[in-house]
């Protein structure tokens, strides 16, 4: 079995693996890892490849004009000649990084490849841009299998020279994009092609992440590697000395994630603030409250800082009917002293109330916006696609990732924060309306607007994925090292 504590180089299995040439071969425990992630993600890209004609033929059909439409028949005509290069590439990038972890000398940069570095992306040309095109492309990966990524980083940790996050795992879905588009590049593959494939590789290939870390995280299991790693967030806490120490460990990584955690209010981050204490007591009464993602008391954090994400500077904390829920909320978690287990359903159930109740008001709100947005109107003319490549490739990326439903921070001239939320984009001119937190329309931008405030930092995404399961993907990767 592995050592399980902290080392200068990874941990090997055996002698054996520890002779290896790196120039040469993977050490066995990686090796197997690699080949059936390997095996998994050529069939992914063979069934990208054999459905893009479809797609792009589809896409073509329903173009709006003739420069569109050549847009998507020039991208068959590239990737048919072109697939088998790009595979090859690709996979060849994905040995390379698990060679990259057997070098004493390798660094992130060795990662990520030749002349790159962990703040550069192949298809962007700054830190922002990448921050933001990378976070909107991983994002669903991260919500649905970000405790799986972080078991899987955490092992390879023991096994490689380089200390991996989510980022710079080489499976990580980061790590899969940058393969993919280096893999084009290489190939020559134009932009304007660029920006329909990697759509095409996420609908293929990052939807299926789920298996491939489970079967990474199997083998090395199997082989001895951190096989108890699960018991860091449910059991350990009853099996080592000193559990309450251990406990209150915990709470204070996850109240020092949220802290810091940019999505959140200030507001918002004052009055979860007051329930550092009352966490505390409940995580070293009931060990399910970091293992089981049912708790009550670990859903009201996530419902709490969802039904928060549209507090900006304009909150009027005096007046606001959800802050004094939310304060009620707190009060109640103070006063829990953990005899009454259901107290903390009913404080749950409660506050659902109270939301859905909300919630409910404002999407009336919201299907009565667009309604008025659908009825006849005088119609601007639509921006031609042509010109709007010229202006700004990285930025139509950037847009693409918008959803309905999809919550923005906006900066105006005088540094004020705005939140608000996508709820229509009005063909044929694509205006994208937004509203607040209240459903009333705040802001209504064209495509270049909005690739232009993208692009300098004006408008930012906001992460949207549950706050516990943030901060626990956080705290699993901080306890590894």
């Amino acid at each position: 079995m592995h050592n399980e504590g902290k080392g200068g180089g990874p941990q090997w299995a055996s002698t054996e693996l520890a002779t290896h040439s790196p120039l040469t071969r993977l050490p066995v425990i990686l090796s197997q890892v690699h080949d059936k992630a390997a095996q998994q993600l050529k069939q992914q890209l063979q069934v990208l490849f054999d459905n893009a004609d479809k797609a792009l033929f589809e896409m073509a059909d329903k173009a709006r004009s003739n420069v569109e439409q050549s847009l998507f028949f020039e991208a068959m005509r590239d990737l048919r000649l072109k697939r088998k290069n790009i595979e090859r590439g690709f996979l060849n990038r994905l040995f390379d990084a698990f060679i990259a972890l057997t070098q004493p000398s390798a660094n992130e940069s060795t990662l990520l490849g030749k002349g790159l570095s962990p703040n550069s992306f192949s298809l962007l040309g700054n830190d922002f841009v990448r921050a933001e095109a990378v976070n909107s492309m991983v994002s669903k990966v991260l919500n649905r299998d970000h405790l799986a990524l972080c078991h899987l980083s955490t092992r390879f940790n023991t096994l490689s020279w380089v200390k991996l996050d989510e980022q710079s795992n080489p499976l990580g879905p980061a790590m899969l994009c940058e393969y993919f588009l280096q893999a084009e590049r290489d190939q020559g593959v134009d932009i304007k092609v660029k920006l329909i494939t990697l759509q095409l590789f996420e609908h293929y290939l990052l939807r299926h992440t789920g298996q491939l870390y489970a079967d990474a995280n199997q083998l090395l299991i199997a082989t001895g590697v951190l096989p108890n790693l699960c018991a860091i967030t449910s059991d350990h806490a009853q099996e080592v000395p000193g559990a309450g120490e251990y406990a209150s460990q915990l709470v204070g990584q996850l109240f020092e994630y949220i802290s810091g955690d940019r999505n959140l209010s200030p507001a918002l981050k004052n009055l979860v603030a007051q329930v550092q204490l009352p966490i505390l007591k409940i995580a070293q009464m009931d060990q399910n409250f970091f293992s089981s993602d049912r708790h009550p008391a670990r859903r009201l954090l996530n419902l709490v800082a969802q039904a928060a994400i549209g507090w900006d500077a304009n909150l009027d904390c005096d007046n606001d009917p959800l802050h004094a829920c939310i304060e009620q909320v707190v009060r109640q978690l103070a006063a829990y002293s953990g005899s009454t287990p259901d107290a903390l359903e009913t404080v749950l159930h409660d506050f659902l109330l109270f939301t859905n109740a909300e919630r409910e008001r404002v999407e009336a709100l919201e299907f009565a916006l667009i309604d008025g947005l659908s009825a006849p109107s005088q119609q601007v003319p639509a921006e031609p696609l042509a010109e709007l490549e010229e202006q700004d490739h990285l930025g139509l990326l950037l847009v693409s990732q918008l959803r309905i439903g999809s919550w923005v921070e906006i900066k105006d001239g005088q540094g004020i924060r705005q939140r608000c939320k996508l709820i229509a984009i009005v063909a044929p001119e694509h205006r994208h309306v937004f509203v607040n937190r209240s459903g009333i329309q705040v802001v209504e931008q064209s495509r270049g607007e909005l690739i232009a405030q993208l692009r300098c930092g004006a408008i930012e995404l906001i992460d949207e994925r549950l706050l516990f399961d943030r901060a626990l993907a956080s705290m699993i990767d901080s306890l590894a090292h």
